[in-house]
């Protein structure tokens, strides 16, 4: 049990911007992981909670990312728009925009209308960065598909890999049959056979994929033991 001057520390130190992490790994070390005795993952935040000193609420969406009026920076656009089309708005504004700053860069450096349109630039720019961090939600969870998707295609080869060695050994196995000599091969099926529906009274109900596949383990069974003895 942590005491309250330990608990008032690590409160103090969250609010700091970058909190020394000593206070967190030291209390994953191997040993209390694999006794169980290491802390268990934070439960979900409800309610408000501070992070970095910030009050943050989870059920309120304007806390993550808050409107631009809050900071003191002129919205340009209407929250109920459709924001594609207002990035396509915004961004041409900032290239109609940018063009007028040259053309008075060109003919009159010392303008008055410079200052003027470098601050219509920064206001375009921060309408346009803000809408652009309302899209952070969907790159995430496009992003964890993509992830997923990755780890399907990885296991999928996996798995074709590992059939394809299977398809190599019954071939080779195959081979090693086809070459002992006819009676020995017929002796050793037969033998097989009469082994893998003992060890097995319901065999018959298998599938045949299943009955092959422990005729084929039986058989080589008899075959390392025939070329042993011999």
């Amino acid at each position: 049990m942590a005491t309250t001057k330990e608990t008032e520390a690590e409160e103090k130190l969250l609010q700091v911007t970058a909190p020394p992490p000593s206070i967190y790994y030291k209390k994953y070390t191997k040993e209390a992981v694999h006794n169980g005795t290491a802390p268990l993952p934070p439960t979900p935040p409800s309610g408000e909670y501070s992070a970095f000193g910030i009050a943050h609420n989870p059920d309120d969406p304007n806390s993550i990312l808050a409107p631009l009026r809050e900071h003191g920076v002129t919205q340009l656009y209407q929250d109920a728009s459709n924001d594609i089309k207002e990035l396509k708005k915004l961004n041409s504004s900032l290239v109609v925009n940018f063009l007028d700053l040259l053309d008075i860069l060109i003919q009159c450096p010392s303008s008055p209308l410079r200052t003027k349109k470098l601050e219509e630039l920064e206001l375009l720019f921060c309408n346009f960065h803000h809408l652009v961090n309302k899209f952070r939600p969907h790159q995430a969870l496009e992003t964890l598909i993509q992830m997923v998707k990755i780890q399907k295609d990885q296991k999928m080869n996996l798995i074709e890999q590992i059939n394809s060695k299977m398809e190599c050994a019954r071939a080779g196995l195959h081979t090693t049959i086809n070459s002992l000599p006819s009676t020995l091969a017929v002796d050793l099926s037969s033998e097989a056979m009469d082994e893998s529906m003992k060890e097995d009274p319901d065999n018959q109900k298998n599938n045949s994929a299943d009955e092959f596949e422990k005729i084929l383990c039986d058989v080589e069974m008899l075959v390392d033991k025939e070329l042993h003895n011999t």
